[in-house]
This record gives C-alpha cells, sequence and structure tokens, in this order.
C-alpha cells in the first residue's frame, strides 16, 4: 500500500476558481494523487465552489495574490505536476498573465536553489495557452478569418505571449505542454479530443477540463511541447460561427473605440446591478 501511495503524483493547481480551472477541479477530485495544492486569491471563493475541498486530507488550500513569492513557493514545492490555468483578459491591454508566469518562475528558481542536496527535478507544467500560437492550427484557418482573430484578440495574445516566454526561458527549471483550444464555449461535453494535428472550430470548457485532467496525469504525453484541445463535435459551423463573429466584434470595439473599457466595465457593472 506504501508504495502504491509514492506512485501517485503531487499536483499543483494554479486558477482553480475560473471557468478553465473549476472544470479541471472537479474531475481532479475523482481521480488518484498524493497531494494537490491549490492556488487562489480567495479561499472562501474556492470554498464556496467546493465545499467538499473542507474534508479532503489530499488537498491544501494556499491563499495569495499571485505575485506573493512565499505562498507561491509553498504550493509549487514538491509538486511533480503544475496544472496552469490562469486566464487573461483578451480585449484590453493586461499584464496577468505575464505576472501570474513569471512569478511562478521566478518560485521554482527559488526552489531550485535551495535544493542543495541532490539534482533538481523539473515538474511539469501543463499551460493553458491558445491554438492562434500553434502556427500549424493557425495557417489551416481562412486568411481573412486568422487576420481578424489575431487583430481582434491582439492584447490578449500579446500578454500570452511575454508568459510563454517567461516560462519557456529556462528549460532546466521546468518541462512544459502548452495545450491550445480554439474558441472557448460554455456549454455541455461531447468529448474531449486532444491532437498535435489538428484543432477543431471550438472548445468547451468541461471538455477543455478534461483535456487538462488527461494531459496532467498520463505519462504518454511527456515529451510534447504543444497540443490543441478542442470538442469532439467542436466543428459544428452553424452552431459556433456566431458565437465566434460576436467576439471578434467585441474584440474590434475594445480595441479601436475610445472608452471602450469605461462601457465595458459600466456594462458589466450593470449586469451585476440586474442579476
Amino acid at each position: 500500500m506504501a508504495s502504491m501511495i509514492e506512485s501517485l503524483p503531487t499536483l499543483a493547481l494554479l486558477g482553480a476558481t475560473g471557468k478553465t480551472g473549476r472544470e479541471v477541479l472537479k474531475l481532479l477530485l475523482k481521480r488518484d494523487f498524493q497531494w494537490l495544492r491549490i492556488y487562489v486569491r480567495s479561499k472562501q471563493k474556492l470554498l464556496n465552489l467546493f465545499p467538499q475541498l473542507i474534508s479532503d486530507a489530499r488537498i491544501q488550500i494556499c491563499e495569495g495574490q499571485v505575485t506573493d513569492q512565499k505562498t507561491m513557493q509553498e504550493c509549487l514545492s514538491g509538486a511533480q505536476v503544475i496544472i496552469y490555468t490562469i486566464g487573461g483578459y483578451s480585449y484590453f491591454p493586461d499584464n496577468s498573465l505575464q505576472n501570474s508566469a513569471e512569478s511562478m518562475v521566478a518560485a521554482l528558481r527559488e526552489l531550485q536553489a535551495r535544493n542543495t542536496g541532490g539534482s533538481w527535478e523539473r515538474p511539469r507544467v501543463i499551460f493553458l495557452s491558445s491554438s492562434t500560437l500553434n502556427t500549424r492550427f493557425a495557417a489551416a484557418r481562412p486568411r481573412l478569418i486568422d487576420w481578424l482573430i489575431k487583430t481582434a484578440f491582439q492584447n490578449g495574445y500579446n500578454d500570452l505571449k511575454r508568459a510563454v516566454k517567461a516560462v519557456q526561458a529556462d528549460p532546466s527549471l521546468l518541462s512544459v505542454l502548452f495545450v491550445q483550444p480554439a474558441v472557448l464555449v460554455e456549454e455541455d461535453s461531447t468529448g474531449s479530443y486532444v491532437s498535435v494535428d489538428d484543432v477543431k472550430l471550438a472548445c468547451s470548457y468541461e471538455d477543455l477540463g478534461a483535456g487538462f485532467v488527461e494531459l496532467a496525469l498520463n505519462r504518454g504525453y511527456d515529451e510534447l511541447h504543444e497540443i490543441g484541445c478542442s470538442s469532439s463535435k467542436g466543428n459544428r459551423v452553424p452552431r459556433y460561427l456566431p458565437i465566434m463573429l460576436r467576439k471578434i466584434a467585441a474584440g474590434f470595439f475594445a480595441f479601436y473605440v475610445p472608452g471602450a473599457l469605461q462601457v465595458t466595465n459600466a456594462l458589466e457593472t450593470m449586469q451585476r446591478w440586474i442579476w
């Protein structure tokens, strides 16, 4: 029994209260692992979503700002697999992804420096990225669609590119697999589809969560550097094209219309009042 427990992985999860992170955590709680440390800004928000965590002896919740190095090091210490599901704000200029990635890297670098008694065992980082950053996937799109997507969401992609650069800077520190979904949609699962060859038009958060768990716990993916993730029925063009066009229109509004951020914030405030 002891040897079986020792063979189970120690995991760290960043971004557990976001849409992707919630789906990952739902599925992880049904799987076997030795320890799971969860990094969140609000422990209470996490427990409101997952009250069963209080009584799960395998779980440790680490609460703090993402730039809090002491807490980040506590969360990542001893982790064999780090599941990074932190998302950014696609429409407006932002550095949240870069800051989060740099904080994670800095914490790992400090843990590596403390590891004077033996060789450093690189953790495997399963990192949320985008299919747009995969040259093969992007090349398969019609040129106009590719231009529209890259232009509409360029602020988000710029932040993501900086985060990716930070994670890739020192291969001796960590091993990374970039999970690259297509358009993210809120709908029921139709089955997760992961592939290095192609990506479908859309991916539900449920299917992305399932893909993350599969990639994190299956050692068969250890040699891969990037992989697409989609819903099995993610190529239903009549269903997903209107969603894509709405998102693209919102991106162009945010990028080209003066005061768009203030308008968006006001609308979100009104929505909270209504609901």
